[in-house]
């Protein structure tokens, strides 16, 4: 199935797509199809991308942050995963990791295609794992920006994942830096991001879905480390990657530890208390 659009879907009217999608009783052995959806032409909402750069704290003007036309898609994303065709329910889907690679920096007044598409899955020890791949193309058709999300649908089977131990190259991280998440910043960046999944609003929504309190946005974990690291690259960076590891339960507080590697850097997000691994990746 391939859709094409002629605007960006409407964020209320996904929002309750998505609360009704929890009817969703998906069998174990469920495959997902190969769908997609388009949009011929979008360009960045000036406001929404200025409150979106303060709540993670990138510099005010300049290019469009690596990590943020995956937040401008997550329209076209709601929109393709409450098709029909679709037979997970969107509430409580967890990211577990992702790889953002961009040509080149996308200007905040560029008018560009964005496609949205689930390419592949498969079942694990957690649950049913999915891929969602997101796009920005140029008028020619030259794909600039793309990023490969792996998803979470937990099922109710099989044994319980053990936390992973710090990787070893964490310890080698000689720079740090504090990162505190109030308890609010799941509703704040919520508001911004379009995507208000219970399990990043209150303890009692979280609670319901599975968790002990409520989380923070994988990916605003993920902007507010690539937005300390990224002034100490020195250029434009051409990829990002990262792997969720434990949640953030809010309030937070934690450690960004980072260091040079390779033509990058790695960090890792560790919280001040527990020590547990946040998430880890790099930033070339």
């Amino acid at each position: 199935m391939n859709l094409v659009l002629e605007r960006m879907p409407e964020a209320g009217s996904l929002a309750l797509k998505a609360l009704g999608s929890v009817r969703r009783k998906p069998r174990a052995d469920v495959e997902l199809p190969r769908m997609s959806v388009s949009l011929q032409a979008t360009r960045f909402d000036a406001d929404r991308l200025r409150a979106y750069r303060a709540i993670c704290s990138f510099a005010e003007g300049g290019a469009v942050p690596i990590t943020y036309p995956q937040v401008h898609a997550i329209g076209l994303q709601m929109h393709l995963l409450a098709q029909p065709q679709f037979p997970l329910p969107l509430i409580g889907l967890v990211h577990l990791k992702n790889r953002i690679v961009q040509e080149r920096e996308l200007g905040a007044d560029e008018v560009f295609a964005m496609t949205v598409g689930v390419i592949g899955h498969k079942t694990s020890e957690r649950g049913l794992e999915f891929e969602l791949e997101t796009t920005c193309a140029e008028a020619s058709g030259r794909v600039v920006w793309s990023a490969v999300a792996t998803v979470l649908h937990r099922g109710k089977q099989g044994p319980k994942r053990k936390p992973s131990p710090p990787r070893e190259e964490e310890s080698r991280l000689a720079e740090y830096q504090a990162v505190d998440a109030p308890a609010d910043i799941g509703r704040r960046y919520g508001r911004i991001s379009g995507d208000m999944n219970p399990i990043h609003l209150y303890p009692l929504t979280a609670k319901l879905l599975g968790f002990e309190r409520h989380i923070a946005h994988g990916m605003w974990s993920l902007a507010r480390s690539c937005a300390l690291v990224q002034p100490h690259l020195g250029r434009a960076p051409r990829e990002l990657t990262v792997q969720f590891r434990q949640p953030l339960f809010l309030p937070g507080r934690a450690a960004l530890r980072y260091g040079a590697e390779g033509e990058g850097y790695a960090f890792a997000l560790i919280g001040r208390d527990s020590g547990k691994t946040h998430l880890n990746g790099a930033l070339r």
